[in-house]
């Protein structure tokens, strides 16, 4: 009989090792989840006291805002299995409606090539035209880069107006140092000529690009990720919140235990594992691996870059600013990138009888720039932002705060694509670790997508080598195409 003992301080009797899972955002929360209904004990183990990771909800005054906007939408059986069964009938349709700033106006997301053609006008609209018809007549077979790849499918102009500087926002490095995979994988199968074959005779064919309605939980994102918390701990698993990893013991190509500290008392404890699936980053996940994992294994981990993210919450005196869930700033003289406005996600995500429109500003850095600030200067100039761009005119921003979240993204750039391999091969030879999620398998996963790597790890414990873990956002045809028949399937 194993016992550990939780943050609480009560002792957890366990008949044979837990599957530890680190991290309880959307990977480790479905592979918990999974593991649990598989009948096996897990233990998971989560660094912050709430669950949900990037997609988690938080509260503020009555209002349930989210870490930015995350719909739910996606192909993938599994994990439109797994969102009914959890939330059931604690879901919402909304209409999706995104659009582009840049220039002075708003434009379609995505683009709709006419109304772009128009708005751009008769010059600009010409240089796209001929830009992309010379991007057709010679073709680059191998784009090396970001900036290639886009030009190849859209033309360089249009590369310019709509792709670079937004992508050089996020990103901080030029588009020429950003890998092609990443293209690849964000802005699919899609290309000029598709945008103005869907102007000229609609989307009435098999496909539906970037839906127009997707499901949603009513009480924001994170309440897929707090039910299935709730869930776990109904079925005896345990749940160790401000509880962090400080060392995976392994012998014989497998990790045989896991060292946590709690954060609240200090104390550290070990604890027998049969297996790990891990979310945590993948930086971290090597440095703690004991015996010590060779240098060049360390250094190709600590070559991995992530980019910060810093949202400012803006609540504004006003019901109807404007209609869209979120909108994409491409505009060079604001540091703004994206605003979401949780009035127009689900009803029940605002207090009633309130006056408020509350507003996500989204900012993106290393530990300089907007990380660095204080939170009074961060709210000042998301507000001035919002003025330059005409979200707001004379409305009243009644109060703001700020919140910041390191390695949001990971960096597609330089010698990642090395660096990742040689940590392949290193962890590996581990038979019963795995690594999941955006930080974990250093993806730029969709929540869907972690969700899927969560459910199909939790598969490869029982069924070891059963699912490619790594194979999973690696199709450059998944992201946002999805068969009309599919795009209801979640209720």
């Amino acid at each position: 009989m194993l016992s550990i003992t939780s943050v609480s301080g009560a002792e957890i009797a366990i008949d044979r090792a837990p599957v530890f899972v680190l991290g309880a955002g959307p990977a480790g929360l479905a592979c918990a989840y999974t593991l649990s209904k598989l009948g096996l004990p897990v233990v998971v183990v989560e660094r912050d006291d709430q669950v949900g990771g990037l997609a988690r909800s938080i509260v503020h005054k009555g209002f349930i805002l989210d870490y930015g906007p995350h719909r739910f939408f996606t192909k993938l059986a599994p994990v439109l299995d797994l969102w009914n069964e959890v939330l059931g009938d604690e879901q919402v349709t909304v209409n999706r409606l995104t659009r582009i700033y840049y220039g002075d106006r708003y434009f379609s997301y995505p683009l709709k090539a006419f109304e772009a053609l128009f708005m751009l006008g008769l010059i600009e609209s010409s240089r796209i035209v001929l830009s992309y018809a010379t991007a057709q007549l010679f073709p680059n077979p191998a784009p090396r880069n970001f900036a290639e790849w886009v030009t190849g499918r859209f033309g360089r102009r249009l590369f310019e107006i709509f792709f670079e500087g937004y992508t050089e926002k996020l990103w901080g490095i030029p588009c020429t140092e950003i890998s092609a995979e990443w293209a690849a994988q964000r802005i699919k199968g899609l290309s000029l000529l598709a945008a103005v074959r869907g102007a000229l005779f609609g989307n009435s064919g098999r496909v539906k690009s970037l839906i127009d309605q997707f499901q949603f939980p009513r009480l924001g994102s994170g309440q897929l990720y707090e039910r299935m918390a709730t869930a776990l701990r109904e079925q005896g698993q345990s749940l160790l919140l401000n509880t962090e990893v400080v060392g995976l013991t392994h012998a014989g190509g497998r990790v045989n235990a896991v060292r946590l500290k709690d954060r609240t008392s200090g104390r550290e404890y070990r604890a027998e594992c049969s297996a790990v699936v891990s979310s945590i980053p993948l930086t971290r996940l090597v440095e703690q691996l004991e015996p010590t994992a060779p240098e060049a294994v360390l250094a190709a981990a600590r070559s991995l870059r992530f980019r910060n993210t810093v949202l400012v919450y803006l609540f504004v005196e006003s019901h109807a600013l404007f209609p869209d869930n979120w909108l994409y700033i491409n505009d060079p003289t604001v540091a703004l990138g994206r605003v979401t406005n949780f009035a127009n996600w689900s009803p029940a995500m605002l207090p009633e009888n309130g006056t408020c429109t509350p507003l996500c500003c989204e900012y993106w850095c290393q530990f300089d720039g907007p990380w660095t600030m204080g939170d009074a200067a961060l709210v000042e100039r998301a507000e001035q932002d919002l003025r330059r761009i005409r979200l707001l005119d004379q409305q009243k921003v009644i109060e703001g705060f700020v919140v910041r979240l390191p390695r949001t993204y990971p960096i597609y750039a330089g010698n990642y694509e090395q660096a990742l391999s040689t940590l392949r091969a290193h962890l590996q030879q581990f038979s019963n670790l795995q690594v999941v999620g955006r930080y974990g398998a250093f993806k730029y996963n969709n929540q869907d997508h972690s969700l899927l790597m969560g459910i199909l790890a939790a598969r490869n414990v029982l069924q070891p080598g059963q699912h490619n873990l790594w194979a999973v956002n690696s199709d450059s045809e998944y992201h946002e195409e999805v068969k009309v028949a599919a795009a209801s399937a979640v209720r």
